[in-house]
């Protein structure tokens, strides 16, 4: 991966293809090679988009600096990328963590931003999820970081639905050794804590779901059917405030459907942004 240094950050970043930029924002301690292994990278490449994908701070080969971080720091290394490569009018693919990243963005940078995908990431916070928030912030006070044990099983949890939690020993068994080695993902605790001070303190912004109105350009909302974080309903919900906003669900997937549900994933995003 190339790199490049924004606000004394290192962001290190990767790009492929030929056409219209396509800018990939991962979620919570995603490695880029993410997009890859769930096939959303080749199929945006082979429909003739340009795609760059990279390291949120925080995540391993980019820098991580002293936590805290905010949403504005995430949101303005991306911007700061973008300049870099020269890029405008792009279209920005945000999955969870990176969706409030893409949404941000969206509303501070406007030329940047053409279109907008924003995947298991927007609509009002829920009372689960500020339950997970506030469990986390604890830990992370206590800790200076989550349990490796505990991140595995809260990613576990949120990835697969509930009929394969509760059915598929094998398939648990698998995701249970594919999340082992978690933690290798950060560049350091600093990062994980930080990229967890953003995320609660976006979710907990109560002039987020107000602002969305102000985002005028073409914007896709993805929701997973079974996502106990964003379901179905919140994700309509931000699709209605938004001038230019429509909404899809994915069918029988949970918060990693992106993973887990690539194939009907990728048709959604690609059909999105592919003109007719």
């Amino acid at each position: 991966m190339e790199s490049v240094v924004v606000g004394g950050v290192r962001i290190a970043y990767e790009r492929t293809g030929r056409g219209r930029p396509v800018v990939l924002s991962g979620g919570t301690g995603m490695p880029p090679v993410t997009w890859e292994l769930c096939g959303l990278r080749g199929a945006l490449v082979a429909a003739g988009f340009e795609v760059v994908t990279y390291a949120a701070r925080g995540v391993a080969p980019s820098d991580a600096p002293p936590a805290p971080y905010a949403m504005a720091d995430l949101a303005g290394d991306l911007a700061g990328l973008m300049d870099h490569l020269g890029l405008v009018d792009a279209a920005v693919v945000g999955y969870s963590l990176g969706s409030f990243t893409a949404e941000l963005l969206a509303r501070t940078r406007p030329d940047l931003v053409g279109s907008l995908v924003l995947m298991g990431g927007a609509g009002p916070l829920r009372g689960l999820l500020d339950a997970v928030v506030e469990a986390e912030a604890e830990l992370v006070g206590l800790l200076g970081h989550l349990p490796p044990a505990y991140a595995a099983l809260q990613t576990l949890l949120s990835t697969l639905p509930p009929l394969v939690l509760r059915d598929d020993a094998e398939q648990v068994a698998v995701w249970r050794e594919l999340l082992g080695g978690q933690e290798a993902v950060w560049t350091s605790h600093d990062g994980e804590a930080g990229q967890a001070a953003a995320s609660w303190g976006w979710l907990r912004d109560p002039d987020r779901m107000a602002a969305l109105a102000g985002i005028r350009v073409p914007a896709l909302v993805v929701a997973f059917e079974h996502d106990l974080y964003f379901p179905p309903h919140t994700g309509r919900a931000a699709a209605d405030a938004l001038p230019d906003g429509r909404f899809a669900e994915v069918g029988g997937a949970a918060h990693g459907g992106l993973l887990t549900h690539p194939e009907e994933t990728a048709d959604l995003v690609t059909g999105f942004l592919t003109p007719p």
